[in-house]
């Protein structure tokens, strides 16, 4: 598959979590799926590990997922994230007290083996509320709810 056919079956992907099709993650997940993140060392594998992680968000109190910036190269497709809700997680060192709203920045790499999504490498970052960073200066849509991907 080509550059560009990675990136809309990811866009159509997301399309499709946001409509609540949780069905897609068997379509366009691999069976096995890893997540490779320095915040989550000890994720799961595989097609139930895809599931959770796609879960993961709303859980956790994001309450709006915006996609940034997006490319796509070989096998490869990059997302620049901005999450903000009110966080339900656990308490962590570098994550906001719970019942706190929050902005996080994300940078996810997706490599797709034969149109399906095989590695997620992701990283995110807790932004303080009131920073230039976690304002809508360009940073987070200030539209509500879960905006629609874009169209590139």
């Amino acid at each position: 598959m080509s550059a560009e056919e990675n990136k809309a079956i990811f866009l159509r992907f997301i399309d499709e979590i946001r409509k609540g099709n949780l069905g897609i993650v068997d379509e366009v997940c691999s069976p096995n799926f890893a997540f490779h993140s320095p915040n989550h060392p000890d994720w799961p594998r595989g097609l139930e590990a895809a599931r959770q992680l796609v879960g993961a968000p709303r859980a956790g109190g994001v309450a709006q997922a915006t996609i940034e910036d997006i490319f796509a190269e070989g096998d490869r497709v990059a997302v620049r994230w901005t999450f903000s809700g009110i966080y339900h997680g656990e308490t962590r060192p570098g994550s906001p007290m719970p019942g706190e709203h929050f902005t996080a920045g994300a940078i996810s790499i997706y490599r797709f083996v034969e149109g399906k999504i095989e590695d997620d490498w992701g990283v995110e970052a807790f932004w303080p509320t009131g920073t230039p960073a976690a304002s809508d200066q360009g940073w987070i849509s200030t539209s509500g709810g879960v905006p629609a991907a874009p169209s590139r």
